[in-house]
């Protein structure tokens, strides 16, 4: 931390009076670091190469069509001698977690959930004319089901090598490959817009005022990219977001595809899959269990 704090000392000339670890995932952890006479500021320190160039990119793009703030990037650092990891500093955006406000007021909750909803669909009114793909990749897809079919394949390869090591049950794999073989009746629908979506939008990456019932920023986007817009969905049921309805705020504002409900439940396994294994973080066996028992659910249905 010392190296650190020293590196950002050269960068903005002044040390802060504290440091505090105010979040993290399975990529970065969160710092702020507070002055005594100047703003904070927020501190992202990366667990892995990469995902800081990533992450840039994405944030740049989605805050020239977010309703709210988001961070700006003032400095970036790309690992060295020095200091052997990636990290950013950005400014400091008032707010609590959105994911730890709950309300008693059904007003309340409406209001907070109409404005985080809305902010979505702004997103999501955000088309790339040059089809589906990742935010910075010059490679485009016209079709989304070929896109993703192919990055599903690569994800249960991913899944495999869990399994091998002893760390994904036998039950979640054999779920996920009866999946990618049943794709395309999955995917039956054809997804003709390739949307800007946030990748990780949940209420963890809300700030909110409470006492307004108001949003202040939206931070953390992960796999922002040009795709399906029901693929940021099922992230809006963690977090607090059934106690706020965001779902069904979002299902009343927008059209959802006869398929939706069984599309979500691929996205939410297969990334949080694609997660474990690209962060090298300890598997949560039982939640695996739960979205792979809704994965299933939906294909017997469906099927």
């Amino acid at each position: 931390m010392e190296v650190l704090k020293n590196i950002i000392h050269k960068e903005i000339g002044s040390l802060p009076h504290s440091v505090k670890r105010i979040g993290g995932g399975y990529y970065a952890d969160v710092y702020k670091f507070d002055y005594q006479n100047s703003e904070p500021i927020i501190v992202k320190v990366y667990k892995s190469a990469g995902v800081m160039q990533s992450e840039i990119s994405q944030i740049e793009l989605l805050g020239r069509h977010s309703l709210f703030p988001m961070p700006k990037v003032l400095f970036s650092h790309l690992a060295n001698k020095e200091y052997d990891k990636d990290f950013i500093i950005m400014n400091y955006l008032e707010g609590e977690n959105g994911g730890n406000i709950f309300y008693l007021s059904k007003a309340k909750r409406e209001r907070l959930a109409n404005q985080v909803i809305d902010n979505l669909i702004a997103f999501h009114s955000v088309k790339s004319p040059d089809g589906f793909g990742e935010v910075g990749s010059k490679k485009r897809y016209e079709v989304w089901n070929e896109y993703y079919k192919e990055k599903a394949a690569t994800i249960l390869d991913m899944a495999l090598q869990l399994k091998n090591k002893g760390e994904l049950s036998e039950y979640a794999y054999n779920i996920m490959q009866k999946a990618v073989t049943q794709f395309d009746k999955i995917f039956y629908l054809p997804i003709t817009e390739a949307c800007l979506i946030h990748g990780d939008y949940n209420m963890w990456n809300i700030m909110v005022n409470k006492q307004r019932c108001k949003v202040t920023a939206v931070i953390d986007p992960c796999g922002c990219m040009w795709a399906d817009s029901e693929y940021d969905l099922y992230q809006l049921n963690n977090a607090n977001g059934k106690h706020l309805h965001l779902f069904e705020v979002y299902a009343r504002k927008k059209q959802l595809s006869e398929n939706c409900l069984e599309k979500m439940a691929f996205y939410e396994l297969f990334t949080e899959i694609e997660h474990y294994y690209k962060s090298g973080h300890p598997i949560k066996n039982m939640l695996v269990k739960k979205q792979t028992d809704k994965l299933n659910y939906y294909m017997e249905k469906l099927l």
